[in-house]
């Protein structure tokens, strides 16, 4: 009680008439003064006093305010969920959406920006947010739906329109998702993802000189510190038959890649690939090898071992890649039309057929030799 009257003391002090008002409408305006001088932690002590005297929509979005301030969300969404939505005010079901993104809870906060969005849906933050999380979640479409609804009345948001781009090109549209884009650098959005982006478009419909463009900038704007984008140009330039420029970056791209088997064979693969085509045989191969350390039965790689060293007129290195490439082919079932030409062109290589078949032979001989002593 004595808490109560001393609120009440101070009341007074603020607002000369608050003695003519109930004690928990002084209580409120003391605390809506100390939110208007952002004492949100005063504030907050006072709304609860208010909140053991009585319990309505106001004083929980008085107190939830408090709360989301101070990043205690839980508590936030707590004293929110239980109102109707319509009795939210906008503050309020942001506080929501923005609870439940923080705390990864992403069916509530979807829920929670679509109600939003039925009252205001010119909210442009929050369409983007509820477009990002729609795009996260691997449902372009409906991520579609919610900016294409905000962009027949603005068309000119940079945050909508780079998640109806992002949309576009999760569902593989890339002309599409070049278009919006390129719209986006017309309006100043000029960001390392809108670049990055726009060189992965160009990539996916091998357009090489744009894609090296616009990974280009992307690399520039990182300060050539991220791994990435110096392998997205380094590969693109390769494919660009500029296989001179492309090497050194991605030689730089692998200082900055983490040992994970699949990356460094993507990586090695891609290189040796820049050095085949920038006529460097001896380094493709090497590279080759290099790429095998991280996948030992990558088809691709002793196939084109064994046809550098066919090509560099190296009959015994090219024999032993193509063997190897053949025992591992031959484990495949029903090879498709690339396969069965490439083991066509190993087996016909120095009569490679008849020579595994004569391996094969042998083997098995020996082992019905070594069951016959066994059984003796």
């Amino acid at each position: 009680m004595r808490k109560v009257v001393l609120i009440l003391v101070f009341a007074a002090s603020v607002f000369p008439c608050a003695g003519s008002v109930p004690p928990t409408d002084s209580l409120l305006m003391v605390g809506d003064s100390l939110m208007d001088s952002h004492e949100v932690y005063r504030a907050l002590c006072v709304y609860q006093e208010a909140f053991e005297s009585r319990d309505d929509a106001s004083l929980r979005m008085r107190l939830a305010s408090c709360h989301y301030q101070r990043a205690a969300y839980r508590q936030c969404t707590s004293l929110l969920e239980p109102l109707s939505p319509d009795s939210l005010s906008h503050d309020a079901m942001r506080q929501l959406f923005y609870s439940y993104k923080t705390m990864k809870d992403t069916p509530l906060q979807m829920h929670w920006g679509r109600e939003l969005l039925k009252r205001w849906h010119m909210d442009a933050e929050v369409v983007a947010d509820l477009a990002l999380a729609y795009n996260l979640n691997d449902d372009p479409e409906r991520a579609l739906v919610v900016t294409n609804a905000y962009e027949a009345v603005d068309s000119l948001n940079i945050l909508v329109k780079r998640q109806a781009a992002d949309a576009q090109f999760f569902m593989k549209e890339y002309p599409a998702a070049t278009s919006i884009y390129e719209r986006l650098l017309a309006l100043g959005d000029s960001t390392f993802s809108v670049f990055y982006s726009l060189g992965m478009c160009y990539e996916e419909m091998e357009q090489w000189e744009k894609a090296c463009a616009y990974y280009g900038v992307a690399v520039q704007l990182t300060d050539s510190a991220k791994a990435w984008p110096l392998f997205h140009l380094g590969a693109a330039l390769v494919k660009a038959h500029r296989a001179g420029e492309g090497i050194p970056v991605l030689l730089k791209a692998l200082m900055f890649l983490q040992p994970e088997d699949g990356v460094m064979y993507t990586l090695y693969n891609t290189l040796a690939e820049g050095y085949y085509a920038d006529e460097q045989w001896m380094a493709a191969v090497y590279d080759w090898q290099n790429a095998l350390k991280y996948n030992p039965q990558s088809l691709s790689c002793w196939y084109n071992i064994a046809r550098t060293y066919e090509f560099l007129q190296d009959v015994a290195k090219a024999e032993d890649a193509y063997k190897e490439f053949l025992r591992l082919a031959y484990a495949k079932k029903n090879p498709n039309k690339e396969l069965q030409g490439m083991i066509t062109h190993a087996e016909r290589f120095a009569n490679l057929k008849e020579k595994m078949a004569e391996e094969r032979r042998k083997i098995d001989e020996l082992m019905r030799k070594v069951g016959e002593k066994l059984v003796d």
